[in-house]
């Protein structure tokens, strides 16, 4: 590294001195800790298979960004309730997320992932599904009191 870059040095990254000799550091002066935190939430909202997750974890991240305020000490009285009321939402929004996990929508869901992973494993087992799809489908339909929408029939 240094051959190429002759100057550079490790120290540079980080933030060091107090006051008038503060000489700050690559990783505050660009920002990159908080790309990483950027980076790190879009991750976590891409993993959200439905607008429900997505909420869960966006709550989830707003709480955790309070909580490290409040941590370090630079949170005001408005912050800590701020902090209060989103973990009230994350208990609504995560017991909402058990509830919403037993619908006819998910149930398919799981249905065209099994076929899909059956197609590779074994071509026999993905046909017999495929023979009683449509009794399985009907089970679920009076099961959930759900009907499939055209979405749906055109995925199967």
């Amino acid at each position: 590294m240094r051959r190429h870059f002759p100057n550079w040095s490790k120290q540079n990254l980080y933030t060091r001195g107090h006051g008038p000799n503060q000489k700050i550091g690559w990783i505050e002066k660009y920002g990159w800790e908080q790309t990483l935190k950027e980076k790190i939430a879009q991750a976590n909202s891409a993993m959200a298979r439905t607008s429900e997750e997505a909420l869960f974890i966006e709550i989830e991240q707003s709480r955790k960004r309070l909580h490290e305020k409040i941590q370090t000490g630079n949170a005001d009285r408005d912050a800590v309730y701020q902090h209060l009321a989103y973990c009230r939402m994350s208990i609504t929004a995560l017991a909402n997320l058990k509830g919403a996990g037993n619908t006819f929508e998910s149930f398919v869901a799981f249905w065209e992932f099994l076929l899909e992973v059956l197609v590779g494993l074994s071509d026999s087992a993905a046909r017999a599904l495929l023979d009683v799809a449509d009794e399985v489908l009907a089970k679920a339909r009076e099961k959930y009191g759900e009907q499939e929408t055209a979405a749906d029939q055109s995925n199967l």
